[in-house]
């Protein structure tokens, strides 16, 4: 059996791998083995469904060394006046680029596509099937929070053969010829769906929105790089700091970062019980509410030809009906750990909703760092968020690091 030997092997060439192994490439001279299922680098990337983009500003994704932001401000569409989203066709040819013109040519980067670790020092290449190990200093988990897949997510209810039920990737294939359209879920890729229908002129009273829970969002304008953004952005954190320090309770801190429009919901009159962190624009919230008929029944469990069956109901369906399924949860949640221990990093955010800053300081971390324990106190995972007063939580846990970051000089 072959024997690599490496500096670091990093499981996963998604976003957070790559944006692990750029700082270790920028900051080091060690070398780095780089494993992946898939066939290029980019991870979900790869899989995305057409229309998505990025939620957040362009500058706040990709790798350090390389801009995957054009510096641009959206002049026309409903991210008007904002910087740019890139697109996931986008962000998948970026990846390709910062592989083909700086990993590869540094001569310190082994990118193995189509290899499958195994775990216990084994790697498994997938066209060959054969095995052989790995020898590194350091195992880099990039997959820790997997990201799951709408294209191959298994939904939890049944579906009856003869019901259209696609997934969000083949929505444009089935716009013809559709007679209305069933919205399966709650999160920012079923209103991904909902917004590309309603940009393509479909009639809002042709599509039902099945919304267990309704969810806070970010309001994008609160979340813009650059001075020319400075009283939204850096007005929106006074807001924040002034809702918190005034705040009685939770429900009151959510209506108070409501009242200052740091955070939006779609319907004023359902209180959201969710927040996953999804970002949007006031005129992406306004296209949104103009589809009146959301079905706020419980959880789908069929669907069948002439009806869908949730858990406090059914709703009528016809052979025309399209439904999409827009269930799958964005990342796998899982309890945070440790990123670092031992031998082992295991890549978390450490600044919530950047999962590429937070690998790339990681990363800068562990070149900079001997002591195991300081480099622990200095990245605290922010958990994964769902409840709405999760808010808490993850801002909390953001804030404690950027102070810890602040008394550092060279980290600051």
């Amino acid at each position: 059996m072959e024997t690599v030997k490496t500096d670091y092997l990093v499981i996963g060439c998604g976003a957070v791998g790559m944006a692990f192994a750029d700082t270790i490439l920028e900051e080091s001279d060690k070398r780095l083995l780089i494993l992946d299922d898939r066939a290029a680098p980019g991870g979900h990337w790869n899989d995305a469904y057409p229309f998505v983009t990025l939620h957040q500003p362009s500058a706040f994704y990709g790798v350090a060394s390389t801009e995957l932001s054009r510096g641009r401000v959206d002049e026309t569409g409903l991210n008007k006046g904002m910087m740019e989203l890139a697109t996931g066709a986008e962000v998948a040819a970026y990846f390709q680029q910062v592989l083909r013109e700086r990993f590869l040519p540094s001569g310190r980067v082994d990118f193995r596509p189509l290899t499958r670790w195994e775990g216990d020092g084994v790697a498994r290449d997938l066209a060959t099937g054969e095995t052989f190990r790995v020898e590194a200093d350091r195992v880099v988990d990039a997959t820790y929070f997997g990201t799951n897949i709408p294209a191959l997510h298994t939904p939890s209810f049944s579906v009856d053969e003869a019901a259209t039920m696609i997934p969000v990737n083949e929505l444009p294939r089935h716009v013809a010829g559709a007679e209305d359209f069933v919205i399966i879920g709650g999160g920012k890729t079923a209103m991904d769906a909902v917004i590309w229908l309603l940009e393509n002129r479909v009639d809002p009273d042709r599509i039902r929105w099945v919304r267990n829970r309704d969810s806070y969002l970010m309001n994008r304008a609160k979340t813009q790089p650059g001075d020319d953004f400075f009283a939204d952005t850096f007005g929106g954190q006074v807001a924040t700091f002034e809702a918190m320090g005034a705040a009685a309770d939770p429900e009151d801190l959510l209506d108070r970062l409501e009242a200052a429009n740091v955070l939006l919901r779609l319907d004023p009159d359902v209180r959201p019980q969710m927040f996953h962190g999804a970002t949007i624009s006031e005129d992406e919230a306004a296209q949104l509410r103009r589809v009146k008929n959301v079905i706020r029944m419980g959880y789908v469990q069929r669907i069948g030809v002439d009806e869908v069956v949730l858990d406090q109901g059914t709703i009528p369906a016809t052979a025309g009906t399209v439904h999409v399924d827009c269930s799958a949860c964005a990342v796998t949640k899982r309890p945070t750990v440790k990123v670092f221990d031992g031998d082992r990093i295991t890549l978390q955010m450490i600044r919530i909703f950047q999962p590429t800053f937070s690998a790339s300081l990681i990363a800068w971390l562990d070149v900079h760092y001997d002591d195991e324990k300081a480099k622990n106190r200095l990245s605290s995972p922010a958990p994964l968020p769902d409840k709405a007063t999760d808010w808490i939580k993850v801002n909390v846990a953001t804030m404690m690091n950027q102070f810890n970051w602040s008394q550092d000089k060279a980290l600051r």
